[in-house]
């Protein structure tokens, strides 16, 4: 299928219902890539989960696991009830399962958050997570803007002169997530188009889309056709526009391929109005 842009659709790693169905999305030409979310599990299993999706020879982009999974780069323990040395050992599992991953698919790239931290901790947080880079770096992480908040704690590298710090000169590239840089605008009280030209400058490889909330400071992965979304497309498809190597990745709570059938649909009908 012949389209002025790149588009994929993402999945957890193991979910062996969602991986089948986008895999025969990928090879019938409907999409581009599959961008794998790493869900730590006990090693066989997890070696079982990528051995299948490696095998279907599909193009993958592997997302690191966050937060959400216990993995916090840039404050290990903040929210969590483990110890230093359990956060330790998690860590390493994650990062090993997620390096297996990209080794196992040949995915070039691996999406990386920096994580959550404890309110007046920032610079606390920045300095751990450059010696999380010191110890971990892959060469194939590129570094996601994150929301400003979430569940009243605030996130780590929300624009593009805070990730390009947070980089240090070793990432390789970046990742916009234009819904995370929505919740940000809105937080900051900046107009959008304000906030998202920064990042026209840095080295871009991936972009992450879904939809917001109007006004909303909170991160929900909303449909693009959602009745209540306010993401700015007529800022949004012109930036993706120009940048047409870069691929999209369509981002859902709902790991469901009609999910995504009806949202490339979607896409396709905001880049044709805005273009």
């Amino acid at each position: 299928m012949k389209r002025p842009y790149l588009v994929g659709a993402g999945v957890r790693s193991d979910d062996e219902k969602t991986f089948p169905a986008l895999a025969a999305m990928y090879h019938a030409g409907e999409i581009d890539h599959i961008q794998v979310q790493v869900n730590p599990e006990d090693r066989q299993t997890f070696k079982r989960h990528i051995e299948t999706i490696a095998d279907d020879g599909v193009k993958i982009v592997v997302h690191a696991p966050h937060h959400g999974h216990g993995l916090n780069p840039c404050a290990p323990t903040a929210y969590e009830t483990w110890s230093k040395a359990e956060a330790r050992a998690w860590m390493e599992l994650s990062l090993e399962e997620t390096t297996e991953a990209a080794d196992l698919t040949g995915a070039e790239t691996i999406v990386l958050h920096t994580g959550r931290y404890l309110t007046g901790k920032e610079e606390e947080a920045a300095a751990t997570f450059e010696t999380f880079l010191d110890e971990f770096f892959d060469p194939r992480f590129v570094l996601e803007n994150l929301p400003s908040v979430y569940a009243d704690y605030p996130l780590l590298g929300n624009t593009a002169d805070e990730l390009k710090s947070l980089g240090g000169g070793r990432i390789r590239g970046y990742c916009l997530d234009f819904a995370h840089l929505f919740c940000t605008a809105n937080y900051l009280g900046v107009p959008y188009a304000e906030i998202l030209a920064p990042f026209a400058d840095l080295p871009l490889h991936l972009f992450h889309l879904s939809n917001s909330r109007r006004g909303s400071i909170t991160d929900e992965h909303l449909a693009l056709d959602h009745p209540d979304g306010g993401l700015d497309f007529a800022e949004v498809v012109p930036f993706i526009a120009a940048h047409p190597a870069i691929e999209t990745s369509l981002e859902y709570k709902e790991n469901d391929p009609a999910v995504y059938v009806a949202q490339l649909r979607a896409f396709d009908a905001l880049y044709r109005e805005h273009i």
